[in-house]
């Protein structure tokens, strides 16, 4: 099963080693099973009775604008109600997931979730409640170091942070954020997990390659010694001005056996790549998680996907860059070799 990856660990092996223990401190056998049970299960067709992750979306607001990103577009904005989740709904959410043990969340999704003023109470009520992993993506704009200090004292599991070039090239796509502030800010970060004596959050910075690749040496000579993990993502066509597209072959989807997606109003949809919200399955509010992964809607689009039909039926499927045919670009920088699941056909780069 061929699946394209948007993001590639640039740190080398050890430092990569180093940031799953990190992340799976504490629950090193759950984290190694929900690992197999992850890449494995949909080999099957299997989903199990409940998902082993639900990304729970506590913000689709965002208070940046990078230049490509789909939240800018018309359809998002028509389509997404523009809020952060009530912390009742959220509660409500997590309880279900302890109840039935469900492995891990990611507090994120399209927008920013630091902007959901109870944050920092999602996590510990997460924790409270017995969720084994936490994690969580941002931009960290909003993001003080109090609040960092918080997740330490609460153990967030781990916490992606994007950011995209240096310098100039960060602040014209990360726009209003300072590039300079910014990485004094997680260099406090760093300070912080330090003085606590803490692994956890273990962080990744990530950012797109077309951003780094005129100057990577100085990206990576800037954040591995302030982070566990360095990453660089392909730009994604998420404005879908590419439409010279060709698909993989008999192509199955893991994402619908893999996880669940509800966004900040509660409603719950088939995958984390429909942004748009044009296939909800479920809604949170009224229903608990397993009469959502469990119902009809969610079964039917399994089937659909077991079928290889995905993208002939869902919108969101022919539009996403999984099913997409790529290369292999392999870059070299020093001793340092990163390889990149890239589309056949591409748009224009980030600053063209």
């Amino acid at each position: 099963m061929r699946i394209n990856k948007s993001d590639r660990a640039a740190s080398g092996f050890r430092r990569r080693l180093g940031f799953h223990l990190h992340r799976g401190k504490g629950h090193l056998l759950r984290y190694a099973w929900n690992r197999v049970r992850w890449h494995y299960y949909p080999r099957f067709r299997m989903a199990g009775g409940f998902p082993d992750h639900v990304d729970v979306e506590l913000s689709s607001i965002c208070n940046m604008r990078c230049p490509m990103c789909y939240t800018l577009t018309g359809e998002f904005k028509e389509r997404v109600p523009g809020m952060t989740m009530d912390f009742d709904l959220f509660c409500k959410i997590v309880d279900d997931l302890s109840a039935h043990r469900v492995f891990s969340i990611r507090l994120s999704w399209r927008g920013e979730p630091t902007l959901n003023p109870r944050f920092v109470d999602c996590v510990r009520y997460a924790r409270g409640k017995g969720i084994k992993e936490i994690a969580s993506l941002t931009n960290a704009l909003q993001l003080t170091p109090e609040m960092f200090e918080a997740l330490v004292d609460h153990q967030m599991d781990w916490l992606t942070i994007s950011f995209d070039g240096v310098g100039e090239a960060y602040e014209k796509i990360r726009r209003p954020a300072k590039y300079e502030d910014m990485v004094e800010k997680i260099r406090v970060f760093a300070e912080i997990k330090k003085r606590k004596r803490s692994v956890k959050p273990a962080v990744r910075i990530q950012g797109v390659w077309p951003a780094i690749a005129h100057n990577p040496e100085e990206f990576f000579a800037v954040f591995e010694p302030i982070a566990d993990e360095v990453s660089v993502n392909t730009l994604l066509d998420y404005l879908h001005k590419d439409r010279e597209i060709e698909y993989v072959e008999n192509f199955v989807c893991p994402v619908p056996f893999q996880r669940l997606v509800i966004g900040s109003d509660g409603r719950a949809f088939m995958c984390i790549n429909d942004e748009y919200g044009r296939q909800p399955i479920g809604d949170a509010r009224t229903q608990s998680i397993g009469q959502i992964w469990n119902g009809e809607p969610m079964r039917y689009v399994r089937r659909i996907h077991a079928e290889r039909k995905g993208r002939l039926v869902f919108e969101s499927c022919n539009a996403c860059y999984q099913p997409r045919k790529t290369t292999t670009a392999v870059y070299r920088i020093g001793d340092r070799v990163i390889c990149l699941d890239e589309l056949v056909s591409r748009p224009q780069v980030v600053g063209q």
